[in-house]
């Protein structure tokens, strides 16, 4: 939905008004825009332009709100923000400090982990300061990224999450043309718990639990501490099993790979089905391979469901067991990065 007609006022002239969206759901409805009012952006996409040609667009779901004429705070989730080059500072404020515009295009993610506020960012052209540790500021040229991490007292800066380099390439620097599909209806396992023996968890938000594959989120997206799929821990390919909270009749599962971002590691491979009445006595009902997601999603396009049907069968907990999982392209069988992990997973009635 357009709000082309909804403005921010100052001096009775517009700020910013809402210049296009894709596939957006905001919690609560669209609401009006309104200086120094937070909106919920749930999912999709949503493109804020301002009255002097900054341009940011929001992916979902994120929290967010116009505090100015030169300035947003976001305080969860992902922007891009696109400054002409006749301009600077403007301002995009996080829980973490304020990162300031000097003329460019940059993204970043806001999130949390254990210990407080993380954001990463990303400049794609042009150069920011960020909040820096040992002098009030520290620049960043294009090409460089880092994760600003809170801590009391200040800010700490550092260049990797987990085993891997901070990397926004993903980010969405255009407003998609068109959002990906909702869910199918019939779908038994959205919103129903999972558990998993272990998952991939790491300091500053590199945390990918098994709810997040009954949670209708994909497409390897999210922020620190709020990513869209599970990851098993390291030389793992992984297990977890949902519960659908009561035996019913079952006859197809539909699973999404994940590539982890721009990593292009940790899917699943090879797999086994089995199913339980009672969580204790499972049997297996099929054996399958998923195919390797080759690249990135590109915003507002799903990566490929992979369709598994099987013969009809009551069950009330679905376990998916990994047997093999995708490595970086020139990885090795000892690296110590590496393990299986998935975006989501549907259930279907025959």
């Amino acid at each position: 939905m357009l709000g082309c007609s909804v403005f921010l006022m100052m001096n009775r002239q517009p700020v910013a008004r809402l210049t296009g969206t894709s596939g957006a759901v905001w919690s609560g409805g669209p609401g009006e825009l309104g200086l120094n009012t937070s909106m919920d952006l749930m999912s999709g996409f949503a493109e804020v332009g301002y009255r002097s040609g900054v341009r940011v667009i929001l992916e979902g779901p994120c929290r967010f709100e116009i505090t100015s004429e030169s300035s947003m705070l976001v305080t969860h989730g992902r922007a891009t923000v696109k400054v002409p080059k006749h301009l600077d500072g403007f301002h995009l404020d996080t829980p973490a400090g304020r990162i300031t515009d000097l003329g460019t295009e940059f993204g970043v993610a806001v999130g949390s982990g254990v210990e407080g506020s993380v954001v990463l960012t990303e400049v794609f052209d042009g150069e920011i300061e960020i909040p820096a540790e040992d002098t009030p500021r520290k620049r960043l040229l294009s090409g460089e990224s880092l994760a600003i991490v809170g801590k009391p007292g200040g800010t700490r800066l550092i260049s990797t999450l987990g085993d891997y380099r901070v990397d926004l390439r993903d980010s969405a620097r255009h407003l998609p043309v068109s959002a990906a599909p909702a869910s199918p209806d019939g779908n038994l396992a959205l919103g129903k718990p999972v558990s998993s023996p272990a998952h991939y968890s790491r300091a500053h938000g590199s945390v990918f639990p098994p709810s997040n594959l009954t949670d209708g989120r994909l497409n390897d997206s999210g922020s620190p501490g709020d990513w869209s799929y599970w990851l098993a821990p390291n030389h793992d390919s992984g297990e977890f099993t949902v519960d659908l909270l009561e035996s019913q009749e079952i006859g197809r599962i539909d699973l999404q790979n994940t590539r982890n971002r721009v990593h292009d590691d940790r899917g699943m491979r090879r797999f086994r089905l089995l199913v339980s009445e009672n969580g204790v006595d499972f049997r297996e009902i099929l054996e399958g391979e998923l195919g390797r997601i080759s690249s990135p999603s590109k915003p507002g396009v799903d990566f490929p469901f992979e369709s598994f049907p099987f013969a009809a069968v009551k069950a009330r907990y679905v376990k998916v067991v990994g047997l093999s999982h995708y490595r970086e392209r020139d990885g090795t069988e000892d690296d110590d990065n590496q393990g299986g992990g998935l975006n989501e997973i549907r259930i279907f009635a025959p």
